[in-house]
């Protein structure tokens, strides 16, 4: 229990709090590195790439407005994930903290939903690496199904060679890619920026008018603005599932995703203040999907868009290896449990990684890869109504880990005035925030009887099963543990 163990304090190499001691490697990676793991996982570069045209048209040029918005509430979950690590240190993260702390069967469910969201956010990430990779090396065959496959699986190999290897080699990756993309759209970002103040012809000049309530579209553009910079901040929770692998592990995973969500905050909104009137909004639209490469060209012309879709690909490349890495643990933690086959609890008994949730990943993933490129139109339309579902995933198992944390320390709360604030109003106003997300995201998707959502649907119904297969099977304890609360000290 919390209270025995301490809020807050533990010792600098606390291998004590790892939940699967010996089975990953304690201390093998530092708060920056865990910070930097969490954010490239959020992909700010290519997240930026695939939004800034729709946020635009969305929100007009006030969508770092909405980004703002959005960021409140995402550091409201941030700071219930500070909080929940510090009574559990488990890989498995909301997944164990809504089993121990609502109902193993949530817990479940929403482990699963976790599963979903990051193995669609894997293949999501991988699908545009090909295209980008062929953009930099051979143009020319750019439009290649067969060499965009080739490509992508390459760098897909080397991204699971390396998640194999150990978390301490992703952390190093994850840094050099880091270095090379956040230096490039910051410094692209500071040139458009320059061109918007300085009265370029291409550009669109700045007004104050960017952010009146006008501009913005009222509520209806606040709320589409909103969607779109939810989906731009979902996975800066990666660094919470390498906490056991983090040193401090109670404390420096909680301030990871913390910093994290404060760093992608300001990010984004300086980003997408400084790109969207960069170039006119027509050819902004008209170029939407390779937005930043276009307006790297117009601004300084080629080579320049090379190093800019460069800066892109290392992005996606760094959000597909942060989203495999996630997953596996989150995979590994629930097979662990023996809710999910157990050969996916297995660790590596040298490099101490979850290698069959790591490889099953890669190899979903890769299969994924060649069935859509290389598939009939109806099978890519299939898989892009699949991935479409992706953001849901994210919000609702962040609004779960908002309503965890409350019902965890419920009796803490009603102590003073200060708890009932930071433990109930923030993570019960973020989690109802996020639902009220998802409730308003579905009729863009179609509507709750759209295609999208009937794949969303089987995709449940499949958790469902696997839940009752694991409870019927009696082979796991996770089903019988006690729910547990924080006891306030008296």
């Amino acid at each position: 229990m919390e209270s025995q163990t301490g809020l807050g304090s533990s010792p600098a190499a606390d291998t004590g709090a790892q939940e699967h001691r010996g089975r990953l490697r304690a201390n093998a990676i530092g708060l920056k590195d865990a910070i930097i793991i969490g954010m490239a996982s959020s992909g700010p570069t290519a997240s930026i790439a695939l939004t800034l045209a729709a946020i635009v048209a969305a929100s007009s040029y006030a969508g770092p407005i909405a980004i703002l918005v959005c960021f409140l509430p995402m550091l409201g979950i941030a700071l219930a994930y500070r909080r929940l690590n510090q009574w559990h240190v488990n890989c498995g993260g909301s997944y164990l903290w809504a089993g121990r702390a609502i109902s193993p069967y949530f817990g479940f469910m929403v482990g699963w939903v976790m599963l979903l969201g990051y193995f669609l956010g894997t293949i999501s990430d991988v699908l545009p690496i090909g295209p980008y990779v062929l953009q930099v090396i051979w143009p020319s065959q750019a439009n290649s199904s067969v060499g965009a496959a080739v490509s992508a699986s390459v760098w897909l190999v080397v991204v699971t060679v390396i998640a194999y290897v150990g978390i301490h080699a992703t952390a190093r990756l994850q840094w050099l890619f880091a270095g090379i993309e956040y230096t490039v759209i910051t410094v692209f970002g500071i040139v458009a920026l320059i061109a918007v103040f300085g009265g370029n012809s291409n550009s669109v000049a700045f007004d104050w008018s960017w952010f009146s309530w006008h501009t913005l579209g009222g509520t209806t553009g606040l709320v589409n603005g909103i969607l779109i910079a939810v989906y731009m901040f979902s996975g800066w929770d990666t660094s919470i599932y390498v906490n056991e692998e983090t040193t401090d592990a109670r404390v420096n995973p909680g301030r990871a995703v913390v910093i994290g969500v404060i760093t992608l905050g300001i990010m984004y909104s300086f980003l997408t203040f400084a790109y969207q009137g960069a170039v006119k909004p027509g050819a902004l639209q008209a170029n939407g999907d390779n937005a930043l490469a276009y307006i790297a060209k117009q601004l300084a012309g080629s080579p320049w868009d090379k190093v800019m879709i460069l800066a892109v690909m290392l992005s996606i490349v760094g959000a597909t290896q942060t989203a495999m890495v996630s997953g596996a643990r989150i995979a590994f933690a629930m097979g662990d449990d023996k809710v999910l086959p157990p050969a996916l609890g297995r660790s590596h008994p040298v490099h101490r990684t979850p290698y069959i949730a790591t490889l099953l990943f890669a190899g979903l993933a890769l299969g994924v890869l060649w069935l859509y490129l290389l598939g009939s139109s109806s099978i890519q339309d299939s898989f892009d109504k699949v991935i479409g579902s992706v953001g849901l995933c994210f919000a609702v198992f962040y609004a779960a880990t908002g309503l965890a944390m409350s019902v965890y320390y419920r009796k803490l709360a009603a102590t003073s005035a200060r708890n009932l604030l930071e433990l109930a109003i923030i993570p019960l106003a973020s989690a109802g925030f996020l639902i009220w997300v998802v409730w308003k995201s579905v009729p863009g998707l179609g509507g709750w009887n759209s295609s999208i959502m009937h794949y969303l649907y089987v995709m449940l119904a499949l958790g469902v099963v696997l839940l009752l297969i694991a409870r019927a099977l009696g082979q796991t304890t996770y089903f019988k543990e006690p729910i547990e609360a924080y006891q306030a000290d008296v």
